[in-house]
């Protein structure tokens, strides 16, 4: 890094600006859950399982349907502690499904109360039908939360297919929570540190 900053001597101060806010931004990936190594996430609300998340791009990876014996859902909780919020939940490539569409919602809390039929369906912040053609999109996005992201706290979330067995994968990214006008001021603070650089120079 060091390195790098001292080759950006020479250059504009918006290129030695991007790399500085390239390198704040990036995340590192890690796998939350993967059911095929792990083993299979809860089938029940009242009960997820516990995944861990970190700074960065968390994975989970998993199945849900009716491969004969009953239906399989999924149930997964997370914690994003203060300070951070859940920025996204992109859906992966690795989504199949088995009918026209595949649910998934969230709850607040460590757990889903909400009946499988539907009872108690209030208690959701959001649900959305997911299919491949979403494939990329940002899931939150798609059931419109509010503000777009998920503050610091627990969650549950509740995958269903009613379909055949079905793969889906999701990346939780966790984010710092910005602060207003931060990178405004990041990029102004360069420049000007740039501007009296030639003004000392001349």
């Amino acid at each position: 890094m060091l390195g790098t900053l001292k080759t950006l001597g020479t250059r504009t101060p918006l290129a030695f600006a991007a790399l500085l806010l390239g390198a704040a931004a990036s995340a590192h990936a890690v796998t939350g859950w993967n059911e095929t190594i792990q083993g299979d996430l809860s089938n029940n609300g009242l009960a997820p399982t516990v995944v861990t998340i970190a700074a960065g791009i968390n994975t989970v990876l998993g199945y849900v349907g009716n491969s004969g014996a009953g239906v399989d859902r999924d149930y997964f909780s997370f914690s994003v502690p203060a300070g951070w919020q859940l920025s996204s939940m992109i859906l992966r490539p690795e989504t199949n499904i088995s009918g026209s569409a595949s649910f998934l919602a969230i709850q607040a809390g460590p757990q889903v109360t909400v009946s499988p039929s539907g009872v108690g369906a209030v208690a959701l912040l959001g649900y959305v039908l997911y299919s491949p053609d979403q494939i990329g999109n940002n899931l939150l996005q798609d059931m419109a939360l509010p503000g777009g992201v998920l503050g610091s706290g627990t969650y549950s979330v509740w995958v269903q297919e009613l379909g055949g067995l079905s793969p889906y994968g999701l990346d939780l990214v966790v984010a710092e929570v910005p602060e207003p006008g931060s990178a405004a001021l990041l990029l102004a603070g360069l420049l000007g540190t740039a501007a009296l650089r030639r003004r000392a120079v001349r």
